[in-house]
């Protein structure tokens, strides 16, 4: 997704943002295996000290917001990173008879959860939302009527699920009363529940969309540039609905890989694109960010010296 129609980041407005006072939230949008994207992004907002107090997530944005709630510091995020980097599709879309079974109508969906399941079990550091060290709310939505609901303690887990729970690919997940599907059937980037959260300053880490600008090729290029386009469009609306209330800042992903949300084979380069994306958009806007990484860096060095002399 590009910048275009996207405030840039002032000198001014960035003084501001690092200084602190205003609830700080990061937005992370879905997106699959793009969502490696967001985690070059989230370790260059840590490397510039911006950290937020609160994080809200839409399918791999929830599970990636997640783990960083767990782990809110340029450590965690870096092993994140080596975590996405040891993923394989088959780890997360494995086909089996479970795709026969959906592509003949025996099933509502084609890959079993078991192996997203099992990769968010091994990995999240806690059981339950309210564990996590800031808090996450992630974002699913009610397969009953589209709408998005936004969960903010329980079973990490299964909350998790629900909100990757793509229609027709991954089951529904019940929690409670509820069938829950993949948030971005609601909202794909879910800046007004942050809003509603009472952020004040609302970094949003996008994955970006590699054949919105594409001429497409086939029915399935088609169906894609159509949703990115939606996508956008959403996105749009929200900055522009509420640009009053907050600061919003959108990381846009520069020039991404075409990459199918379902590949996993270009993570260490998606990373380091996001990270660059948002190192750029952030240094571009003056020195602040410069400082306040030196001294992030300063007191992590100091903390593994004294790790080291203990």
């Amino acid at each position: 997704m590009g910048s275009n129609g996207h405030r840039p980041i002032k000198s001014r407005m960035l003084r501001r943002l690092l200084r602190g006072g205003r609830p700080v939230a990061f937005v992370l949008s879905g997106g699959g295996s793009l969502g490696a994207i967001q985690v070059g992004m989230l370790q260059a907002l840590f490397d510039a000290g911006i950290k937020p107090d609160m994080l809200i997530g839409t399918s791999v944005g929830a599970v990636n917001a997640a783990w960083v709630a767990g782990w809110p510091n340029s450590e965690g995020v870096a092993r994140l990173a080596q975590i996405w980097k040891g993923l394989k599709r088959d780890d997360v879309f494995p086909l089996g008879w479970t795709a026969a079974a959906g592509l003949l109508g025996r099933s509502n969906h084609l890959i079993s959860n078991a192996g997203l399941r099992s990769v968010l079990e091994r990995h999240i550091p806690y059981e339950r939302l309210e564990q996590a060290q800031i808090p996450v709310h992630v974002v699913a939505s009610e397969l009953r009527n589209g709408r998005a609901s936004v969960i903010s303690s329980g079973p990490a887990v299964p909350a998790l699920l629900a909100s990757c729970a793509i229609p027709g690919v991954f089951p529904p997940v019940s929690i409670g009363k509820r069938e829950l599907v993949d948030g971005g059937v609601a909202n794909h980037t879910p800046i007004e529940a942050a809003v509603a959260l009472g952020a004040q300053r609302i970094y949003v880490l996008t994955i970006g969309y590699p054949w919105l600008h594409e001429e497409p090729t086939n029915a399935l290029g088609m169906a894609l540039q159509a949703l990115a386009r939606l996508v956008e469009q959403r996105l749009e609306s929200e900055i522009a609905i509420h640009r009053d209330v907050a600061d919003i800042v959108v990381i846009p992903a520069l020039d991404p890989l075409a990459v199918s949300p379902a590949d996993f084979g270009h993570t260490a380069e998606l990373i380091d694109r996001g990270f660059d994306s948002a190192w750029r958009l952030l240094t571009e806007s003056g020195s602040g960010v410069e400082a306040a990484a030196k001294k992030a860096r300063k007191a992590e060095v100091g903390l593994a010296g004294a790790e080291a002399a203990a």
